[in-house]
């Protein structure tokens, strides 16, 4: 992939080299930075087949079903088919909150720099930026509000638990 920024202690960075790849063919002799559809990938898990520890998830697959698999991941794509779509960040969330998925969560497909904020509120710690932009420039996205009032994925308690009195 390119145009990643990661998300790693707080800081964000551009990452020059990221070996992973997005496999959306399905061919028998994998190679080891696959990263194949949520739906490929449980199905080679299923007949025992090595795999590698990546998969994407896209826009009508149920997150859900990789609860009895999430500890085997250490890399989640979640492909953003449209930037008005917002069902990868309820994804994101998922992962998570629900299935407590503590591996790379990378956001990419159609990802602009005004989603990061969002999308890092969600628990993104990578994103991949749409071809054609600026990775430099899409890190100012990430600062979004100053303060946000509800919880999130980044920030467990809302404004209410943070203010001191």
């Amino acid at each position: 992939m390119k145009n990643i920024i990661r998300i790693h202690s707080g800081d964000a960075a551009v990452i020059k080299s990221d070996d992973w790849v997005i496999a959306e063919d399905v061919h028998d002799t994998p190679d080891p930075h696959d990263v194949f559809p949520m739906a490929v990938w449980l199905a080679r898990v299923e007949q025992g087949e090595e795999v590698t520890p990546a998969v994407w998830i896209g826009v009508n697959d149920d997150p859900m079903e990789l609860q009895s698999v999430i500890d085997k991941l250490s890399f989640i794509g979640v492909f953003f088919e449209d930037f008005k779509d917002g069902r990868g960040y309820s994804t994101a969330y998922l992962l998570r909150k629900r299935l407590n998925y503590q591996g790379d969560l990378r956001a990419f497909g159609d990802v602009l720099r005004d989603q990061l904020s969002l999308m890092r509120q969600c628990g993104f710690d990578s994103f991949a930026i749409k071809e054609g932009k600026d990775p430099y420039d899409a890190m100012k996205g990430l600062k979004g509000l100053s303060v946000t009032y509800s919880s999130s994925v980044s920030q467990p308690n809302p404004l209410y638990k943070r203010v001191r009195r």
